[in-house]
This record gives structure tokens, sequence and C-alpha cells, in this order.
């Protein structure tokens, strides 16, 4: 095979030649099955050297493209016919009743509402080649665990996994034994509430999670909403008021953007110290930093009494149903004394697949391949809020971090502009949406989530957001 590298422009190299492979699998030319050059023959036949092919035949194998056989070379995939056709040209149709459905689906999604709300993820950012592999090799050598019902704290092989990845990605490696799993945060959050004498006071970031708020109000615990200014939740505001657990999210609070300063986190740690209270810390978007190093957790400063929380909804699908806690040794012998003899909540497949996602490697290249993509689609995102029409009528606020961003209105908005966009299909929520007490902060200020979200859709939703501010 050979590619004209004069047309690369200023791509690396590697990066071109995973695009032309790319584009000859979606486009037919290679079909499921077909075997590619070996490395060294696809250098020889370009003239290139041979890690640069090498790095393009890695990414092609992560996304699924294509897959290595030991001692055989590199193939096409065989569940290449899924994967619906992309590209700026006329398109067939395709004869395969799946991969025309998943067309069908794509167009449709193209031309409907675009929701700036949604906190969900693309298609192309799951990694479904590696999961269906994982999961069928797992059915054919552990059957017998594929068809055990789970410990109630997840499977141990999960829970050591867990671990290893919190020790290199957080800083910080906790007892596997007290990592308990569960199908989403809220689970997670419910259990942690009847860990709680039942005169305990609760308390939330405001503004902050409404889900989570939900959830705290409605448990029969008296629930307190503390403010957040630019350095994370005022811990001055929490003294006195017999609160025993409060849930932040420090590293990169949701949905302003903002972490929690130095001082405020001794200040915090120093008041559940002092009250014996517990620190949920929500840690839900620390893989998607983009620029300098992660922010630590407090769970790294302190484990007495905090309890760290995670997703896997964020970095691989919302239907993942797979997040976890690490409790402290008394919340844990607690869960343990209520909890043990029932089972556990999570399917032992998922559960024996993301194991073995996470501890083959296949987890770490996928972050940094969706790290790069978001970071690439964020970048764009910020120049046409900052360069474009957009900028005339809003200011952007947040650090650069994770998936949402602020957009401040520069012209006084009220509900009849929400309700224009939802009219032209553009979904967007104001932060009042986010707060549990009247705030003069949150006026004229919109959070936008832009995971799901590509750079030609928010052109049109600005475009939209525009006409709409400019008609009042």
């Amino acid at each position: 095979m050979i590619f004209n590298l004069q047309k690369k422009g200023d791509k690396p190299i590697y990066e071109y030649l995973y695009e032309s492979i790319r584009n000859d699998i979606i486009s037919g030319k290679l079909k499921s099955g077909d075997k590619l050059p070996s490395r060294r023959q696809m250098a020889l036949d370009n003239g290139i050297a041979e890690i640069t092919v090498a790095n393009a035949y890695a990414q092609l194998v992560t996304e699924g493209y294509i897959e290595s056989r030991e001692k055989s070379g590199y193939f096409v995939s065989p569940d290449i016919d899924i994967i619906p056709e992309t590209g700026t040209g006329a398109r067939k149709e395709p004869t395969c009743p799946v991969k025309r459905y998943l067309c069908k689906k794509k167009d449709q999604a193209a031309s409907s509402v675009i929701n700036l709300s949604n906190s969900g993820l693309p298609e192309e950012t799951f990694p479904f080649d590696t999961w269906s592999k994982l999961a069928r090799r797992i059915l054919s050598e552990d059957r017998g665990e594929c068809i055990k019902a789970p410990e109630v704290r997840g499977l141990a092989t999960l829970r050591e996994s867990i671990a290893g990845y919190l020790e290199s990605s957080r800083g910080f490696r906790p007892d596997p034994e007290r990592i308990i799993v569960g199908p989403g945060s809220e689970y997670l959050c419910n259990v942690l509430l009847t860990l709680l004498d039942s005169d305990a006071g609760v308390a939330l970031e405001d503004p902050g999670y409404r889900n989570i708020g939900r959830l705290f109000e409605g448990s029969g615990h008296k629930c307190f909403h503390i403010p957040v200014d630019e350095n994370g939740v005022i811990t001055s505001s929490l003294k006195g008021t017999g609160i025993k657990l409060i849930h932040v999210s420090p590293s990169h609070h949701f949905p302003l953007g903002c972490v929690m300063s130095a001082s405020r986190r001794a200040s915090i740690l120093a008041w559940a110290e002092e009250e014996k209270a517990w620190i949920a810390e929500d840690d839900y978007d620390s893989e998607f930093r983009f620029e300098g190093r992660p922010v630590p957790p407090i769970a790294s400063y302190d484990h007495a009494r905090v309890v760290y929380m995670n997703t896997f909804s964020r970095t691989l699908s919302p239907s993942i149903r797979i997040a976890y806690m690490v409790l402290p040794e008394e919340l844990y012998a607690k869960y343990m004394e209520k909890f043990m003899y029932q089972s556990g909540s999570v399917s032992t497949l998922e559960q024996l697949t993301l194991a073995s996602f996470i501890s083959d490697g296949f987890y770490e290249r996928h972050l940094n391949r969706v790290r790069n993509l978001y970071k690439k689609r964020k970048k764009a995102i910020f120049d046409i809020a900052l360069e474009g029409e957009l900028s005339e009528y809003f200011e952007l606020e947040g650090d650069g971090s994770g998936m949402t961003f602020i957009l401040k209105s520069r012209v006084h908005t009220d509900e009849s502009f929400v309700d224009n966009l939802r009219k032209q299909r553009v979904m967007l929520k104001p932060l009042s949406e986010y707060c549990f007490n009247e705030s003069e902060f949150a006026k004229d200020r919109f959070v936008v989530n832009f995971g799901s979200v590509t750079e030609e859709q928010f052109k049109k939703a600005a475009h939209v957001m525009c006409k709409a501010l400019r008609v009042k």
C-alpha cells in the first residue's frame, strides 16, 4: 500500500497514515478480514520510519478498525460492517441492515435538536471493538464466574483494578477491600445516607448537581445548601450546623468549573475532623483536565474523613452503570454490618469486562484518545465563542477543564430567551436551574455541555443564540 504523503499538509505522518487507512476501511476499499502489510513493509513502501507505521496501526487497533493477530500480522476488524460510513463525498447506501440503520440514525441526529444541556458522549468515543472482544473472551474462558452473583462490594478483580488505576492516576492507593462498586453515583450517595444517624444534617454545594440534591433533600435528613465562590465551597458556612456529610466536587466544581483552593481544602478537612463529619468527594471528571497537572483529590491528603467517589459514565458511556467509592474504615464497618448479606447490584459480566479493560491497559489508551479528541473539540468551540459573533453577546467563564463551561450574556435575558432557543431546537439551561437558592450571580449565565456537540452544531447554536438576543 502506497500513500501520497504530499497530501498530508501540516499533519504528522502517522496521523495522515492512520486517517488514510481508516478512510479506506470505511469506504469499503479495505474489507473485513483483509490483511494489511507488515509494519516493516508499509514503512519501506512509503519511505517512512517503522515507528511511524507502528503508531498509526496502534491507533487503528485502539479504535477497533484493525486487529493484531499474534505471528500473523494486522487485519481489518471482522466487526467492521457495523461501523457507519462517514466522509464528505457522496455516500452509497450500505447493504448491511445494521450499518444502514446506524447511518440513518446518524443522519437523523445531525438534523435534530442541538442539546447543549446533554452530558452524554458521542457514539464514536466508545471502544466497541475492544469491549466486545474482552466480553467474548470472558464469556468463553470465565463462564463459571459470569453466572455467579456478584459480591455486594463488587468483584474483587474490579476493585483491585480500580485501586491500581487510582494509584497511577490520582496519587493514592486505597485498600481494595474498602472500595464499593455500585450502579451510579446516585446509588452510592443513597448508600452513604443510610449509614448516617437519622438526625444527622447533610449538605451540598450551591449551585451543584440537581439529581444528588433531590436525593439528599428526600432522604429524611435536614439538608443544607452551602454557597460556592471562585475558591470552592464556602467552608465558614458549615460551622454550627450539625452537618455530618457534605457532597463536594473540589477538583472541578460542577457546574462553575472552579477548583477548591488549598486553604479551603485544609479548612474543610479541619471542620470534618472537629465535627466528626464526612466529606463525599465527587471526582467526576478528573480525567478531563486538558492543561497542566491534574489537581490532586482531597482523598490523597487524608483518608480518615473523606469518601472518594468516581464513575465510569463520564469516560466510557452513561450506559456503563458502574461507579465506585472508597469508604474510610469507620464507615466501611457500618456498611458491611448493614449490607453484607445482600448481592451486588452491577452485572458480573460488565464488572469482569471493565476489570480487564483497566488492567490490560486499554482504559489508559482510551482516555488518552478521548482526552485528545475533547481537547481539540473544546479548543474549536472556545474559538467560536471567543472570536465569532457569539463574543458580541456572551463572555466565556471556566478554567478550560472538563466537559462544561459557562456563557455569561452581556445582554439581560429572561425566560423567553431559553423558550425562543427551544423553539429553534437548541436546548440550553440557565445556571439558575442548578441553584438550590435564588442567586443574583446566576442571572444571565448559562451552562454549556459540549461532550456530544460537534463544532458545526455549536456554530449553528451560537447563531441561533445571537439571533434570539438581537430580536430582543
